[in-house]
């Protein structure tokens, strides 16, 4: 190495490189309002792969604006999003099965109000609180106009002290010193994640994972719509269904074999999102959706993709597919290379982009 390649004081071995830092959200998105309500329609599909959402006054849509920033740390996610209108938000258990995204949301609400229902739980939050939503049961609540930063865990990546509790709507006393901790930490993190490294970043929402435990402590309930069992063992089937679509050997009996459970847990577990079978085949109609929809595979035959995930023949997974989204297979093709379809948002309710699909998995 020359003189004038040598960094101050390199002795003239090799120096590793410095990590980066993040230097500002990997994802930002902003939807100014628009005349024709456009803003408010992109500002559903965002929602599409977590909820449906709708205005309480609908007529509000040409003033509507919203915002997203969203930092990617690892497995976790953290972000910070703004609603200028009030929204119905409404997750049913067959969103769960359409979506298979399966977190919780812990978050912060900074301004505006959220009251509804978290399953058979009354929810509501206010500016200050903390709130637990669990995206693997259902809730329908509204909210006003909303300054709200939120980490997003994926259930594999909670601790078992969390992932144990009742947490779903969960508000703890927003005096309690652990719960004013956790929003001061949540505050903190955020602010400086433009000077931290990924590593840095990664650790900061392990520690606000942590504390969420000491906050959500002695403010949980038995759970009512599943038992943590039960949520575990759902979590662990979507897992392995997710890597194993293409298997035409992917059955009932299969899964109870691999995951060491018996038919009643799994049907049990099941039994919000119409049974084993039908969440499987829901999981599969959604790939191929979004499959066609694309374009990486659009050179390969309509049929060739239905066998890769598990439909042995094109005529039933034609049939299935019209009655699922409304148009046949060669239509969506035909359609998604006419526009560009890669660019624009899903045009079907309770379809989401695989790749947001994925986000903290």
């Amino acid at each position: 190495m020359t003189d004038e390649n040598r960094q101050p004081g390199d002795s003239g071995g090799t120096m590793p490189s410095a990590e980066q830092v993040l230097g500002g959200p990997q994802i930002a998105i902003v939807l100014p309002p628009t005349a024709d309500g456009a803003s408010f329609k992109a500002w559903q599909h965002h929602l599409t792969f977590a909820c449906s959402a709708e205005l309480v006054t609908p007529s509000e849509a040409p003033a509507f604006h919203a915002s997203t920033s969203l930092y990617m740390l690892d497995r976790f996610i953290l972000s910070l999003s703004t609603s200028s209108h009030a929204n119905h938000l409404v997750r049913t258990a067959k969103d769960a099965a359409r979506t298979g995204v399966d977190h919780v949301n812990i978050s912060l609400h900074l301004e505006g109000s959220y009251e509804g229902r978290c399953g058979s739980r009354a929810f509501h939050a206010r500016p200050g609180d903390v709130s637990f939503i669990d995206f693997g049961l259902p809730f329908d609540f509204e909210t006003a106009p909303y300054r709200t930063l939120a980490l997003t865990v994926p259930r594999s990546a909670m601790p078992e002290a969390l992932r144990q509790r009742a947490i779903h709507g969960l508000v703890p006393d927003a005096k309690l010193p652990a719960t004013r901790l956790l929003s001061q930490l949540m505050r903190d993190v955020y602010a400086a994640l433009p000077g931290l490294t990924l590593g840095q970043g990664i650790a900061a929402a392990s520690a606000i994972v942590e504390l969420a435990i000491a906050a959500s402590q002695g403010e949980h309930g038995p759970r009512e719509e599943l038992t943590p069992a039960d949520l575990d063992l759902f979590s662990r089937a979507q897992m392995h269904i997710e890597r194993s679509l293409g298997d035409f050997g992917l059955t009932v009996t299969s899964l109870t074999r691999k995951l060491a459970a018996t038919r009643g847990a799994l049907y049990r577990a099941f039994g919000e999102h119409g049974g084993v079978q039908a969440y499987i085949s829901e999981r599969r109609l959604q790939r191929c959706y979004e499959v066609i929809n694309g374009d990486d595979r659009s050179s390969e035959t309509l049929s060739a993709i239905a066998f890769s995930y598990g439909f042995r023949s094109e005529a039933h997974f034609s049939r299935v597919f019209k009655e699922r989204f409304g148009m046949a297979p060669r239509e969506l093709r035909a359609v998604a290379r006419q526009r560009g379809v890669d660019m624009l948002p899903p045009t079907v309710i309770g379809v989401a982009p695989d790749s947001v699909q994925r986000l903290g998995r």
